[in-house]
């Protein structure tokens, strides 16, 4: 829930250091899971909706309106003076589907009425999220990105505390168009981690979760699974894992693979052999 950042270098840019720690690997409060919400209870930065909803229902999600606001209210639960910044990110997926807000970019068309502000303890401000124009594709997927660090974080020496909250920013289209294309099947990974992977590329408009079933036989019999729910930006490709190598023996396979988005079906047919 808290990120341990260095004191040392922080007097010139603040924002680096606690960039640093998140990417050495500190556990970071979010906003839509239940280690933020943990954070949130304890004390620290703190990040709730105009009606009161924190947690795991703490998102805008709407269809994308030019004009369309939102306010979201910072509260500063800890014992000391907060400088907190405020800004609005567009995620990047991986092909493993993890998703992540970029921080070197901000998300266009959208902005905020407080981008910086300080806090004292027990404060709290509300900040407006603004959609000003709609992107020609008609959606608008990101996150809003929340960063409190000490108001004394320059003169302070050894580790200091800080705190990072995101939250979802949907911005759907008005009308939803589903599109699923698969790409090679293949064996990925090393280790335990290896396994036989479908390449899937969303070139729909939506970020409905896509689900799905897979039967591979083979000489040696049939085996059948599930997909586990990802969501995929539009536009971009993940590999969803069909089975773990482990599972299979050497051989030659035919996966038939139906996925489902919404109520789209997608049924494929993938020839793969597993040495």
């Amino acid at each position: 829930m808290q990120l341990m950042v260095s004191g040392a270098g922080l007097k010139t840019v603040a924002a680096a250091g606690v960039l640093a720690a998140a990417v050495g690997g500190a556990v970071i409060a979010r906003a839509d899971d239940s280690s933020g919400r943990a954070a949130q209870a304890e004390g620290g930065l703190a990040l709730s909706t105009s009606t009161g909803s924190t947690g795991s229902t703490l998102k805008v999600d709407r269809v994308a309106q030019a004009g369309a606001t939102d306010t979201l209210k910072v509260a500063n639960n800890s014992k000391k003076a907060l400088t907190v910044t405020v800004a609005a990110r567009p995620w990047t997926q991986s092909a493993s589907g993890v998703v992540s807000p970029n921080r070197r970019a901000t998300l266009g068309g959208v902005s905020v009425s407080e981008p910086s502000f300080a806090l004292a303890p027990g404060a709290s401000k509300d900040v407006t999220v603004t959609l000003g124009s709609v992107p020609a594709a008609g959606y608008l997927y990101g996150a809003l990105e929340v960063i409190g660090v000490p108001a004394d974080i320059a003169k302070t020496k050894g580790i200091v505390t800080g705190y990072r909250l995101l939250d979802t920013l949907r911005y759907n289209a008005a009308t939803a168009t589903y599109g699923l294309k698969a790409g090679a099947a293949k064996l990925s990974g090393t280790g335990t981690s290896r396994a036989l992977v479908l390449s899937v590329k969303n070139t729909g408009n939506t970020i409905a979760p896509v689900t799905g079933k897979v039967t591979l036989k083979s000489a040696l019999g049939t085996k059948n699974g599930t997909l586990k729910a990802t969501r995929i930006l539009p536009g971009k490709s993940v590999s969803l894992a069909l089975a773990t190598a482990s599972s299979l023996k050497a051989g030659k396979y035919t996966a038939t693979v139906t996925l489902t988005q919404n109520k789209q079906k997608t049924t494929l047919t993938k020839k793969i052999t597993v040495r």
